[in-house]
């Protein structure tokens, strides 16, 4: 079978660091690209404690490995990733998602007009992460912020994206001490989000080619989700979640379809243990259906 030309030079980058747990959410999410878009590589940036085993290897096409550096704590992790994807176009996806529907291609497509991708919008002020969005932009010298989540974003290999990346981590480290505090998970936590915004602000950046069209998204977090039904075989998704106070029975819905369901705290428990063991034990099956003529020539492609 002859692959896209394009589409061997894109994969995506999960990262599982720290403790196991990591690793198997990202085996599950792993497997559930494998079922939804079989066409695309995978790796597995993990570092130094990570023990493969060969049910690892079977759903990551490649891995790499991402030093422990004790100034990236948490999440900062992410900002970290451009020299370690091994694909000319990345999607760097949160281990605690699962792709749920197959309609990848429509955000690749619309992901790679730009150097760097990720959803979000334009904020000048309200609370975001516990920090006064004003105040933030005033001490920085941002004009705005975009306000996202950064569990799904995409770049390239360009030259533009690499000054991006180094230019966000010297903010970072210029910035660490005295900006670097918000609330994850209403605790004190390092947040990527908070610099990836600021620095998108400084630079004159936007989210505008991956906004949701309809009810469509590349994204859509569990949290806050009332009502969830998600049937990958049919290609179907669907979040309801409520405008405004969720106790406030007249303030309405949102139906939100997304690609990628990201389960924030892996809840609704039932729902993501189910689909994950839906998507292992199919990508298990398609492993075995696939010809090992299509595994190398998947692998050569790969290296050029």
């Amino acid at each position: 079978m002859k692959m896209d030309p394009v589409r061997a030079h894109q994969g995506y980058l999960i990262l599982a660091l720290g403790p196991a747990q990591y690793l198997d959410m990202a085996a599950n999410l792993a497997a559930s690209i494998k079922v939804m878009d079989p066409s695309r590589r995978v790796c597995l940036v993990h570092d130094e404690t990570a023990v493969l085993t060969n049910e690892h290897f079977a759903l990551f096409d490649d891995t790499a490995l991402l030093r422990v550096d004790p100034d990236y704590p948490g999440f900062m992790c992410k900002i970290r990733v451009f020299d370690v994807s091994p694909y000319l176009e990345t999607m760097l996806v949160d281990a605690d998602c699962l792709m749920v529907k197959n309609d990848i291609d429509v955000y690749w497509d619309r992901a790679r007009t730009r150097f760097f991708s990720i959803t979000g919008e334009r904020r000048t002020g309200g609370m975001w992460k516990g920090a006064d969005i004003q105040a933030l932009l005033k001490q920085e010298g941002a004009p705005y912020l975009i306000q996202m989540n950064s569990g799904v974003f995409y770049f390239d290999k360009s030259a533009r994206a690499r000054d991006f990346f180094v230019s966000l981590n010297e903010f970072y480290k210029r910035r660490m001490s005295s900006l670097g505090v918000g609330l994850h998970r209403g605790r004190p936590a390092q947040t990527d989000e908070i610099y990836i915004g600021l620095f998108m602000g400084l630079c004159g950046m936007d989210a505008a080619n991956m906004a949701r069209t309809d009810a469509n998204s590349w994204m859509v977090s569990t949290w806050r989700g009332l009502l969830m039904r998600f049937l990958p075989r049919l290609g179907r998704a669907a979040i309801y979640k409520p405008r405004g106070n969720p106790l406030n029975p007249f303030a309405g819905w949102d139906r939100l379809s997304p690609t990628f369901a990201h389960f924030v705290g892996l809840k609704p428990a039932g729902l993501y243990r189910r689909l994950a063991r839906q998507f292992r034990a199919q990508a298990r099956t398609q492993a075995r259906a696939r010809p090992a003529a299509d595994l190398h020539a998947g692998a050569a492609l790969a290296q050029h």
